[in-house]
């Protein structure tokens, strides 16, 4: 396995994590209404992709397990990608 080296700050952010100082703000719901909000007001432009089944079966199942439509559910990791908030392993 590899050894990460850590710089001080990343090292203080990883020790308090550890020692159970991060607690859940629990406003999931919260959030999720403010993401929902940013959505509904943005312009819409209709697009077209394949997916493959398998993914559609899954991103319609997680919707139903998350009260969400899969295609809020697309379009926030599209926006969330676009706004550099998650990034992509292409390796």
């Amino acid at each position: 396995m590899t050894k990460l080296n850590f710089d001080s700050f990343e090292q203080d952010i990883l020790d308090s994590l550890e020692n159970d100082k991060w607690h859940s703000k629990n406003n999931i719901q919260e959030r999720l209404v403010e993401l929902q909000g940013f959505l509904k007001y943005e312009k819409k432009k209709t697009v077209s992709i394949r997916l493959s089944e398998n993914d559609l079966y899954e991103l319609k199942r997680k919707g139903l397990e998350n009260g969400l439509p899969y295609q809020n559910i697309i379009q926030m990791l599209v926006h969330q990608y676009t706004a550099n908030k998650i990034h992509l392993d292409v390796s």
